[in-house]
């Protein structure tokens, strides 16, 4: 069983936290927190879409690739990749990459999501819950920035009434459209709201 502790906790959401693991530094825990169905379903759900994407594309260099699940003292959790820029630090989100202290210029923050979200649609990565909070962008050695998905939850979790985007590939390209457009307009208010925030 692995030992986690508050000091190893990297970043909580509403179902999962994240923990670096203990003994490999190249891959993070994320335990379940949430409601009862939530603890229970948010990482087989995750790890099912991992395997789907896998199973489709063989190699994808733009996700937070998944190595199964391992018991800890607060719950199983899944062992996925934990993503670091060169300089060794753990990768920002894209929103925690707006508010930090030095962020990229925005012009170029913007061309790399807008590139990023064209990749999907032509390699046809049908990953849907796309935000601010579910992308980092790790910084390379040049100091140019590279996109990775770390929530693959997506994928499979359609939440949707008739999942017609699950079966018919029109409506799931077009629903993947609609989820890059969100991701950008997201980003962009993001961005104004720290602009506004520092001009005060």
């Amino acid at each position: 069983m692995i030992i986690l502790h508050k000091s190893l906790l990297i970043n909580q959401g509403t179902v999962r936290a994240c923990y670096h693991h203990p003994y490999d530094r190249s891959l993070v825990i994320k335990v379940p927190t949430g409601a009862k169905k939530d603890r229970e379903q948010a990482n087989s759900i995750e790890f099912q879409g991992y395997q789907d994407l896998m199973q489709k594309h063989k190699a994808l260099m733009c996700i937070s690739h998944c190595h199964g699940f391992a018991p800890t003292n607060i719950g199983d959790g899944l062992l996925c990749d934990c993503i670091y820029d060169a300089n060794g630090a753990v990768s920002k989100s894209i929103l925690d990459l707006i508010n930090s202290t030095n962020p990229p210029e925005f012009s170029y923050l913007k061309s790399l999501v807008q590139k990023f979200t064209q990749y999907l649609l032509d390699e046809k990565i049908y990953i849907f819950d796309l935000n601010v909070k579910n992308i980092v962008m790790q910084q390379q050695s040049d100091a140019t920035y590279k996109p990775i998905i770390i929530d693959l939850k997506g994928h499979c979790e359609l939440k949707e009434f008739i999942p017609l985007s699950k079966y018919i590939p029109y409506f799931r390209r077009k629903k993947l459209e609609r989820r890059c457009r969100q991701l950008l307009k997201r980003t962009e208010m993001y961005w104004e709201n720290r602009t506004s925030v520092s001009e005060t």
